[in-house]
């Protein structure tokens, strides 16, 4: 309804307005006005990414169908191509809009800090609103012309049902893949909009986070991108622009590569991180000088965009076919509101970090966001482990005795149909292992009407997990210093995942969470964790799994048994880059000449992937899995963060560890022993 007749004029005129002849950019410094707070606020200039102009141009051309965008965090992306083209939309060419969030969550918090804001800081923005809270909530904005925003995330009915104009999809490679079976979230944007003929518009934006597809690949052309199936796939099918600037000492102009190579860093190894972050200068691809940062702000300010085939003479540019994907890939040396220092900082630190402990998410991380370059794990550049490298380096020390530079232990189970495999594994400073003991548990304590000694059965019988108390859980082992002292197990590890058994209707799961609650009566809950492979997530994460009330699962979880949820893609990264360490120290794996090419086998048969780790010949895997298991518990401890000079009592000398006693006196479970509940409740703390 209509409160009176200035208002149906004031609507009606506003329906009846013909598109207004501006640009993108040009309807951003007329019409955008940002408050952010404890940040800026005032009107929007083009000026300082002014390296968004030209996509943000696409999207009012008539000849282009698709504006791909790949650049790092801070380039005001999502501002300059989403924000910006929302606003102009709704000023000069109303259109029903859709924006894609990655996920529904995402998608109200960006309505209410980023668009909600806008609308209301901007009076051009403000004034065009419909009146009235229905015609504003969340997820839904409709304007007086007629227009309706929509904020949605990916999902079937949010990306396959009735046809809009114009999709905007931001942070592309933080969305799923395939979308409810229906292909990726891109392909089903551009399906909406394509009964608008030429008027019809799909973005997709986002810094890139998918792992390279092909370790061997090679370029085909100067702009290609390696290949991958996120936002640099979408990029590479169309025009390929890539950033460029001329050199301050020979005038060329040339591309930085995206990655930390374009960047000459002295002794990346070691020195200080803040001031090899600020000696670090850019390399020129054409004379080979270094572009220090006192000139990086005139350096960023001068580039251009150059399509892949494209160059450039005199100032003038060649000429390119045409391509109805207009493409851009934008190096984070040229983001305008990051510096070259805190691009290198980031690096270093996780460069450090990767060195110390294996783990390569946070180097990934920086190389996407950062650098907005693809990350290649370690792994994958390795052509073929060495296994005949891997025996030749094994060493001579005694089976289940504890040597020189252990500070702890940590027994690792995994749950195998008629066997639990067991490896115990020493750590020592900066998470130096040794492998102590490795072995099966195969005979159950029951027998059968002959009275012959059965096999265990884990997924069917709890009373078969028992084993596990005596045989790995209350053993100790003696030190190499001949001293007579024992060094007893800090954390079993258990595998609790496994399927259920036709035969007596119990499961792997189940057994494990009933042998936990035995522990717990007894008192030894607190020195065992059971653990769960994830593809994804932190290295580990601990989880109260509740199933009572679904009649489909027999698990018998009930909120009450503690799991430890491990990314075993990253774990294994990290022990990946252990096994190809050539030297002692941080993470160095000491393999013992009692075990034979079988042990190297396993650790050696999966392969990393784009994926994660891969088996697909269905090798015996079992040394990698628990060396994984290890790492993670390591993270739970927080021993990937231990100080050396002052470390927790689990990690001090033997003279002064707890964990060490004299064999007569060897008492794993004593009280004035720490429990890994009191470690972890000490490092929440």
């Amino acid at each position: 309804m209509f409160a009176d007749l200035h208002q149906i004029k004031r609507d009606t005129a506003e329906v009846l307005k013909p598109p207004r002849r501006l640009t993108v950019p040009q309807a951003a410094e007329q019409y955008v006005v940002l408050d952010i707070p404890g940040g800026y606020s005032g009107k929007w200039r083009n000026d300082l990414p002014y390296y968004m102009i030209q996509p943000a141009e696409c999207l009012t051309r008539r000849d282009v169908d698709s504006v791909i965008f790949v650049g790092a965090a801070q380039t005001g992306k999502t501002q300059a191509l989403v924000d910006n083209w929302m606003a102009h939309t709704v000023t000069c060419d109303p259109s029903d809009m859709m924006i894609v969030q990655t996920a529904q969550d995402t998608a109200r918090d960006y309505s209410k800090r980023r668009i909600d804001r806008l609308l209301h800081s901007s009076p051009a923005l403000k004034e065009r609103l419909k009146s009235g809270s229905q015609h504003d909530n969340v997820f839904d904005k409709q304007f007086r012309s007629g227009m309706i925003l929509s904020l949605g995330h990916p999902s079937k009915n949010q990306l396959a049902g009735k046809a809009i104009g114009k999709m905007a999809l931001t942070d592309y490679d933080r969305m799923p893949e395939d979308i409810d079976g229906e292909g990726n979230a891109f392909d089903l944007a551009r399906k909406r909009t394509t009964t608008f003929m030429s008027r019809g518009m799909t973005l997709a934006e986002s810094s890139p986070s998918k792992p390279i597809v092909d370790p061997m690949w090679k370029p085909k052309t100067l702009h290609e991108a390696p290949p991958t199936r996120g936002i640099l796939g979408l990029y590479n099918n169309g025009s390929r622009h890539r950033f460029y600037a001329p050199c301050p000492h020979c005038g060329e102009y040339f591309m930085p590569p995206a990655g930390i190579e374009a960047m000459s860093i002295p002794q990346i190894d070691s020195g200080d991180v803040t001031e090899l972050s600020q000696q670090a200068a850019l390399i020129c691809a054409v004379c080979g000088a270094l572009i220090t940062q006192a000139h990086e702000r005139i350096f960023k300010k001068s580039g251009i965009w150059l399509a892949d085939g494209q160059t450039i003479k005199n100032g003038v540019l060649s000429h390119v076919p045409h391509n109805r994907i207009q493409s851009f890939w934008l190096q984070g040396w040229f983001a305008a509101f990051q510096s070259w220092e805190s691009i290198v900082r980031n690096y270093l630190n996780a460069y450090r970090h990767w060195q110390r402990t294996g783990d390569e998410e946070p180097l990934k991380g920086t190389v996407n966001t950062d650098q907005a370059a693809p990350y290649l794990y370690k792994a994958q550049q390795i052509e073929e482990v060495d296994t005949d490298a891997l025996l030749a380096r094994r060493e001579v020390f005694e089976r289940k005795t504890v040597p020189e530079g252990v500070r702890f232990l940590l027994a690792c189970v995994d749950v195998q149909k008629n066997r639990f495999v067991v490896q115990v594994i020493g750590f020592g400073m900066g998470l130096e292992s040794w492998l102590i003991d490795r072995y099966n548990l195969k005979h159950a304590k029951r027998k059968d009407n002959d009275g012959k000694e059965l096999d265990v059965s884990p997924d069917s019988y709890i009373e078969d997990w028992l084993l596990l108390t005596d045989e790995i859980l209350k053993r100790s082992y003696p030190l190499a210093d001949g001293s007579g002292r024992e060094m007893s197990i800090l954390v079993m590890a258990v595998d609790s995942g496994g399927a259920k058994s036709f035969s007596t209707g119990r499961s792997v799961t189940q057994n494990a969470y009933d042998y936990w609650r035995i522990l717990k009566q007894q008192g030894l809950h607190r020195k065992v964790a059971l653990v769960k492979g994830r593809p994804t997530g932190d290295r580990c994460q601990i989880s109260y799994p509740d199933s009572s009330q679904r009649k489909d699962r027999h698990a018998g979880s009930k909120g009450d048994v503690p799991v430890y949820l491990l990314n075993v893609n990253s774990l294994k990264d990290t022990v990946a880059a252990n096994l190809d360490r050539t030297e002692r120290g941080h993470g160095y794996m000491h393999l013992p000449e009692w075990v034979g090419g079988w042990f190297i086998g396993e650790l050696t048969a999966e392969t990393r992937t784009a994926k994660g780790w891969e088996n697909p010949t269905a090798k015996r895997n079992e040394a990698f899995d628990l060396y994984a298991y290890a790492l993670g518990i390591c993270t739970t401890l927080g021993a990937d963060r231990i100080l050396w000079d002052n470390p927790p009592d689990y990690a001090k000398p033997w003279d002064d560890n707890p964990y060490v006693s004299e064999l007569e006196t060897a008492q794993p479970h004593t009280e004035n022993r720490k429990t890994l509940a009191d470690i972890m409740r000490k490092l929440n703390s």
